[in-house]
């Protein structure tokens, strides 16, 4: 027997969302997305909604790498 959990699907892209806090309150639902471009882009897309983004409170941050 699975107890494997089904994760939504990203509002935009349709991948499966991973990270939870990438939302989007609209007038009937909340969209889930899987990253903070995705829900950007559908915002582009969809300017003359009025919506509320959800976000996580401790954004990912990319490693500090010092270039040479």
């Amino acid at each position: 027997m699975s107890t494997e959990v089904t994760k939504p699907p990203c509002a935009l892209c349709g991948q499966s969302v991973e990270i939870k806090g990438f939302a989007l309150d609209t007038p009937t639902k909340q969209l889930p997305f899987c990253c903070a471009g995705c829900l950007s882009i559908y915002q582009l897309l969809n300017g003359d909604q009025k919506t509320d983004a959800i976000q996580p409170d401790d954004p990912i941050k990319p490693p500090n790498k010092e270039v040479y």
